[in-house]
Parts: C-alpha cells; sequence; structure tokens
C-alpha cells in the first residue's frame, strides 16, 4: 500500500493525465521541490534571520497536517508561540512588523515557509550551528 495520500479528486486528475497515479506523482515531485526551492530562496530573502528563526522556532514540536498549509494557519501559530513563549522577544523580533510581513504571502508562499520552518526539526541535527547553516542562502534550499 502507498503512503502517498491524496484526495479522490487528487487521483482522478493524475490517473486522467498520467498513465497512473503513481507515474503522476513521480512527474509532479521534482517540479513541486524545485518550486518550493525557488520560493524559499525568495522567502529568505524577504524575512531577516530573527525572523527566520522565530517562525522555525514556532514550529518546534507540531505534527503538520495539509490544512495547516495556509496563511491564517502561519498566522495563528507564529502569534500563539510568541504571545505564550516570547519567541519573537527572544530573537529581537517587532511581531506586528513579521506579521504584517505575513500578510504580504498568499497560501501557497505561507504553505512553503511552513513546511521549510518544520522541515528543520526533522533534519539529522537540531542545533545553532545547523540552524545557521539552514538560514543561509544555499542551506536547505
Amino acid at each position: 500500500m502507498s503512503r502517498y495520500r491524496s484526495s479522490v479528486s487528487q487521483d482522478g486528475w493524475l490517473r486522467d493525465y498520467f498513465s497512473s497515479r503513481t507515474a503522476g506523482a513521480e512527474f509532479m515531485l521534482p517540479w513541486f521541490m524545485d518550486t518550493c526551492f525557488t520560493a524559499t530562496a525568495r522567502l529568505k530573502a524577504l524575512f531577516t534571520e530573527p525572523e527566520l528563526k522565530t517562525v522555525i522556532e514556532a514550529h518546534r514540536n507540531i505534527l503538520l497536517d495539509t490544512s495547516h498549509l495556509r496563511l491564517a494557519h502561519l498566522l495563528l501559530q507564529v502569534s500563539e508561540r510568541c504571545e505564550r513563549e516570547g519567541l519573537h522577544k527572544h530573537y529581537g523580533v517587532e511581531l506586528a512588523a513579521l506579521e504584517n510581513k505575513f500578510r504580504q504571502l498568499n497560501d501557497t508562499e505561507a504553505a512553503v515557509l511552513i513546511l521549510w520552518a518544520a522541515s528543520f526539526w526533522h533534519g539529522p541535527s537540531c542545533n545553532e550551528a545547523a540552524l545557521d547553516r539552514y538560514l543561509s542562502p544555499n542551506g536547505s534550499r
């Protein structure tokens, strides 16, 4: 059984446009990865390093669901963690300015930022040196 989860409409679309669901997924995955890498580079340029550290820290120890990949979730997740734990203060970030930057994003850009931030915590090491590499222009795309 495949671990790939898709909706009935997504399965239908893949079967309509490709010889199989697997063939469609294999075609779409590289395109999706390239799209994410491009978007991540743009997002890293839009946000400051302290802002990105705040976003990454706000996504520590969370389980993502596809329903979370929306701008509204990004705003809620980061705002709640900042209010509860003072993450923005720790990194010297003005929360209102960060939220204003978030509001410039569409749902797709927010989804990429959420995935990128949460992915840090699933890497081989989650320490300060690894975080600095992750934030570099070429680090983890």
